[in-house]
Parts: structure tokens; sequence; C-alpha cells
């Protein structure tokens, strides 16, 4: 499977992994935090301290590369402090957060290069806007 192919795949997920996380109530339904914010802001600046600084520096250790369930150590930790990150906000629902965070590990572990991270953080956060819009069944 190419690259493109894996992308885009990544990019048709992202709407359907929000709304099975809603249905799970593992996501939150409305935000109180401003869209522009969720849009630009925050994929922005996660994006350049978690991937290229936490992410990239562990990536320096030979033992960070060996993969884990097909994704490397680097890759599994970095994603492990992102959800952290987000408990004080999300509790534990900060752990379907993990998921989308280990794909943007994984293509900037491919492309080596932020601004596809923060392209599709953008996108997973839009997905999760528009999916909390659609009502309750």
């Amino acid at each position: 499977m190419t690259m493109r192919l894996k992308v885009a795949l990544l990019l048709m997920a992202a709407p359907l992994a929000a709304l099975a996380g809603l249905k799970l109530g593992l996501l939150p339904r409305t935000t109180t935090v401003p869209f522009w914010y969720l849009l630009l802001a925050a994929p922005f600046w996660e994006e350049a301290f978690f991937r290229r600084g936490l992410h990239y520096r562990v990536l320096a250790y030979p033992w960070s590369v060996q993969p884990l369930l097909g994704l490397s150590r680097a890759n599994w930790l970095t994603s492990c402090c992102f959800a952290a990150l987000h408990i004080p906000w999300q509790g534990g629902a900060s752990v379907a957060i993990l998921i989308p965070s280990l794909a943007l590990g994984w293509l900037f572990e491919r492309t080596n290069r932020l601004f596809p991270c923060v392209l599709l953080h953008a996108w997973f956060n839009l997905s999760w806007l528009i999916a909390g819009r659609i009502p309750p069944p």
C-alpha cells in the first residue's frame, strides 16, 4: 500500500472515528473552546511541541525506533504523553485521543515534516466538531 493511499485512508477514517467516539461516549459532544483555537492554534502548537519537540528528540535513542504493535516506541511514548495532557479537560475520555495521536506520529515519522501533521490534526478536530453537531439518535 502506498503512502498516499494510507494518508487517504486516514483522512476518510477521521469522520467515522469521530462519530464512533461520540456514539461510544469517548468524546464530548460540545466544547467551550473556540473553533479557531481547535482548528488553527491547537494543531500548530501541539504538533510543534509533541512531534518536532518530544517525538523528534526521543527518536534519537536506539530503543525508541523498535516497533511495538507496528509503531515505534517513540510514537507510543509521545502519544501517551499527548493523551495524558488532555486528562484535565477530558478525563478518562482522553484515552480516545491516543489513536489519532498514533496516526499523527506515524505520519511524522514517514514525512519528517510538521505541516502534514498540523493539517491532519486540524482535520481530526474539524471532524469531531462536525460530528458533535449531529443530533444523537
